[in-house]
């Protein structure tokens, strides 16, 4: 997905005919709240994804993959090398899954 994450909302909502008040009660947030999400003027609440999930029968480890995404993207937007700096981000977070994973051995 290319669009914002609130972009996709909206479609989502407008596709399936939706008003703002009736996918707001579905997701258990204000009209106006989904209304900024979707407008890009408030970030998606992360809690808001399963339900969104179960709505619209969508994948929700998708849904978080796309959600964690555009999280990332909005920290490095502003720089020119996003690749090389994806790529040290991608190394550091093995190398913390290793210390993470080593802390939860026990050994005898």
């Amino acid at each position: 997905m290319k669009e914002t994450f609130g972009e996709y909302i909206h479609k989502l909502r407008s596709d399936n005919g939706l008003t703002l008040t009736k996918l707001a009660a579905a997701l258990d947030i204000d009209q106006s709240t989904l209304s900024k999400i979707e407008n890009g003027k408030r970030n998606v609440p992360e809690e808001i994804l399963p339900k969104l999930s179960a709505f619209f029968n969508l994948d929700l480890k998708k849904l978080e993959h796309e959600y964690l995404s555009e999280r990332i993207a909005e920290l490095i937007y502003p720089q020119e090398e996003t690749k090389s700096l994806l790529e040290a981000a991608e190394e550091k977070a093995k190398y913390i899954r290793t210390i993470k994973t080593q802390q939860g051995t026990i050994k005898f």
